[in-house]
C-alpha cells in the first residue's frame, strides 16, 4: 500500500525589516549587478517549483510593489512591522492558501541563492519531510535559510512575537528538525552591511 501525501509548499518572503545595520537606505532597494537586491531574490524564487509566493513588505511597500509588479508574487503590507520580524511571519501565515501543506520562510536579502538552491531544498522536503518536520539547511554545523516548516507548526508561527524568527520553534522542536546538508554558499550568506553590497558588485 502506497501512502500519498499532498504537498503544496508556499513561500513567505520577509521584506519589511528596517535594515538598521545597513544605514539609512533600504538595502532591498539597493542595486546589485544593476538591479534592486530584492528583485534578484524574487526572480530566483519565482522560477522555482514553489507554489504561492507572499512578499511581506513594510514602509517601502509602494516601491517594492512597483519593482515586483511583473513577478508572480502577492505583495502584502505589514502595518505592524515595528512589532518585529515575527509579526511578518504571523501575517504571512494568516494569508497562506488553505491547502498549504508547508511553508518556506525566505529572507529577501539573500541574493546568492539560485533557483536550483530553492528547488533542492523543496525536493528534499518532498522526500524527507512531513507535516511535523522543519527542514533546515546545514553545513559544517552552521544553519542557514530558507527554512521549511510543516503545517503542524502554523499555529506556533502565528503566535510568534518579537524578533527571533522561527529560531524559537526550531530550538523547542529539535526532534522535528531534518538537516538538509549543502555546500552551496547561498544558504549561508545575507546582506547585512553596505560592504556586503560592495563585495557582490565587485565580483
Amino acid at each position: 500500500i502506497y501512502s500519498f501525501r499532498f504537498i503544496m509548499t508556499d513561500a513567505i518572503v520577509l521584506a519589511a525589516g528596517k535594515s538598521i545595520r545597513f544605514g539609512a537606505a533600504n538595502k532591498l532597494l539597493t542595486n546589485v549587478y544593476s538591479k534592486p537586491l530584492i528583485l534578484h531574490v524574487i526572480n530566483a524564487i519565482c522560477k522555482s517549483e514553489i507554489e504561492n509566493i507572499y512578499v511581506i513588505s513594510g514602509s517601502d511597500h509602494k516601491k517594492i510593489n512597483e519593482i515586483l509588479n511583473k513577478s508572480r508574487v502577492k505583495v502584502i503590507k505589514n502595518n505592524n512591522r515595528n512589532d518585529g520580524i515575527n509579526s511578518s511571519i504571523s501575517f504571512g501565515i494568516k494569508n497562506l492558501d488553505k491547502r498549504s501543506s508547508s511553508v518556506m520562510i525566505c529572507l529577501a536579502d539573500m541574493p546568492l541563492l539560485r533557483t536550483e538552491d530553492y528547488n533542492s531544498i523543496l525536493n528534499f522536503e518532498k522526500n524527507k519531510g512531513n507535516a511535523s518536520s522543519i527542514i533546515v539547511p546545514f553545513n559544517d554545523g552552521r544553519s542557514g535559510n530558507p527554512v521549511i516548516f510543516g503545517r503542524h507548526f502554523y499555529n506556533e508561527l502565528l503566535l510568534l512575537k518579537g524578533d527571533e524568527g522561527g529560531k524559537k520553534i526550531i530550538d523547542k522542536n529539535k526532534m522535528n528538525v531534518v538537516k538538509f546538508s549543502s555546500k552551496s554558499k547561498g544558504y549561508f550568506f545575507d546582506v547585512d552591511i553596505q560592504s556586503d553590497i560592495l563585495k557582490l558588485n565587485s565580483q
